[in-house]
């Protein structure tokens, strides 16, 4: 009878919870403006990004239970938050403190410890660094601060007490503590529930009523444990998030985000506890998000529960960091993805079409190849239009999709002017000013949102043994190639008499495997190690190095 009656309760407050969003509005904070606007879970809204102190934004983030290989679904989030993290700091200039936690005392951690024949450390400890490793492989920054549950139980527990002193908690004969969901008023005002459907019928006899949920876990034989005023025991899931962010924020976090999946029961159990402990309706301004990430052809989120996960290692296998960052800046970063061979298709496509442009722009630069007369007005109208467009794209909730559209609208702009017909009449030193800018500002922006690839040679060089840089033997070999492909094609047949082109003709097709040759060096290169040489009616080959796959370089133009 007893869980009929709390069924009961909890199906009538279940009809009120809609109303808890006006009972708890969301409140405007008082602070710095940004001039950026952001989704802001709460209000199923976009608002004003407000920071509460001038400047500087504190984030918190909800790291991994560490139990398992990571994979792409966290790699998924953890870019997107990366990249959001990036724009606020290098775009918009704010100082960004970014706290993550490691949730290492759990019963996942406990069961794979038993497993696998470890202890709950060692467990924990190997995941930990794999996913350090992991997030450095894709260029996630490395949080401001971080901490484990393990390190701060003390801190568990001191948020415990205030909880149980406040009767926002309660202890129960074997020594489990529960938040005490009725104290709460404004519990259900961030998810707008109260119980996972699959949990309605599921009641411990701890419990006062099902929605309550577990703040400290009583000591099991074989298990960690400490001491604490309700016996020994451990922290359960919920605290320690709250117990860890309020250790370093206090009262107030302008950020909150983690996946999708978090948004109940963990994150609006995170809420309820920590209002009740510092006393306010509003301890996060903004919760933000990131979309769920599903196998291409499989309805369910990629999980470890579920067994259809991806690894960080089996996707370097076959792609790079820059094409799976551009992946995940092609969809607005709170929405749900598939991720698979034809998803990667097009981040493929557009790196390699950046990396393309930016070759045959610096050589323009240089002097180098067919002698073009652009237009420097249009390309710095373009330009300035385009600088307008990313920034309001940016400020508007973070949205890269728009940002990349106008970044490829003003490389087809800048293609198609260097792209004009070669001028003999101009001089090599020509004015350049307006090629130069693009490719600067386009660099800049990648870099900013945490693309390495222009790097790349620079890598290469710093890493070789000889003394020659990479670049200095590439340049080599595509002048030696150029050379015998210059002879084997025995002159210019397009501005040759008729006898000449007779004279020609012979020559080439004396000489056809030699040309061959050169062909099948410039598809080698392309194949095994993403250098494209291209190859100019007037003037030098060019070269330049795409982001390659594992199965070659892809999409080429």
């Amino acid at each position: 009878m007893a869980f009929q009656r709390s069924a009961q309760t909890l199906v009538t407050k279940k009809k009120c919870i809609p109303e808890l969003a006006r009972k708890y509005p969301w409140t405007r904070p008082q602070g710095d403006e940004t001039g950026i606007s952001i989704y802001n879970f709460y209000t199923r809204s976009k608002l004003p990004l407000i920071l509460s102190t001038e400047g500087n934004l504190k984030w918190y983030v909800c790291g991994p239970t560490v139990y398992a290989e990571p994979h792409v679904g966290h790699a998924c989030s953890f870019v997107r938050f990366d990249v959001i993290r990036r724009i606020l700091m290098n775009v918009f200039d704010i100082n960004v403190v970014f706290m993550m936690n490691f949730t290492n005392v759990d019963d996942k951690i406990i069961d794979k410890a038993k497993k696998v024949g470890q202890t709950t450390e060692q467990v924990s400890s190997h995941y930990e660094s794999t996913f350090l490793k992991n997030m450095q492989q894709l260029n996630v920054l490395r949080p401001t601060v971080v901490h484990r549950v393990s390190d701060n139980v003390q801190n568990v527990i001191e948020f415990i007490e205030r909880l149980v002193e406040s009767g926002h908690a309660y202890v129960t004969g074997q020594g489990s503590v529960f938040f005490h969901c009725d104290s709460y008023e404004g519990y259900g005002s961030l998810s707008r529930m109260k119980v996972l459907p699959s949990e309605k019928t599921m009641f411990d006899d701890q419990k006062m009523k099902p929605q309550d949920f577990l703040l400290w876990k009583p000591h099991k034989v074989g298990e960690l444990f400490w001491d604490s005023p309700w016996g020994q025991g451990r922290p359960g899931w919920h605290i320690g998030c709250s117990a860890l962010a309020s250790k370093v924020f206090g009262g107030k976090i302008d950020i909150h985000s983690g996946g999708g999946d978090l948004k109940f029961p963990h994150h609006e159990n995170e809420l309820a506890q920590s209002n009740c402990y510092h006393h306010t309706n509003q301890w996060v301004n903004y919760w933000i998000h990131s979309g769920l990430v599903h196998r291409e052809g499989d309805s369910e989120k990629m999980s470890k529960s579920r067994g259809n996960i991806i690894t960080i290692p089996e996707l370097l296998e076959k792609y790079t960091s820059n094409q799976f960052r551009m992946f995940c800046l092609l969809k607005p970063y709170a929405m749900e993805v598939e991720y698979g061979e034809n998803a990667m298709k097009k981040p493929v496509q557009i790196l390699n079409k950046l990396t393309s442009h930016r070759a045959v722009a610096q050589s323009y630069i240089h002097g180098e190849g067919p002698s073009v007369d652009v237009s420097n007005d249009v390309l710095m109208q373009h330009l300035a239009f385009t600088q307008k467009i990313v920034r309001s794209a940016l400020a508007d909730n973070f949205d890269t999709q728009q940002m990349i559209s106008a970044l490829m609208s003003l490389v087809q702009v800048c293609n198609r002017e260097l792209s004009k017909p070669s001028n003999k009449n101009i001089i090599k030193a020509r004015e350049v000013y307006s090629v130069a800018a693009i490719t600067s500002y386009i660099d800049k922006l990648m870099s900013q949102l945490g693309f390495n690839f222009i790097s790349k040679l620079e890598s290469h060089a710093d890493s070789a043994n000889s003394s020659q840089s990479l670049e200095d033997i590439i340049n080599s070999v595509t002048h030696f190639r150029e050379r015998v492909r210059s002879f084997a094609l025995g002159g210019d047949a397009a501005n040759a008499t008729d006898e000449e082109k007779s004279q020609i003709r012979v020559h080439r097709n004396s000489h056809s495997a030699l040309l061959d040759s050169t062909d099948q060096l410039r598809d080698k290169l392309a194949a095994t190690a993403g250098i494209i040489i291209k190859d100019a009616e007037e003037g030098p080959s060019t070269w330049h190095m795409i982001e390659k796959t594992s199965d070659g370089p892809s999409a080429r133009e």
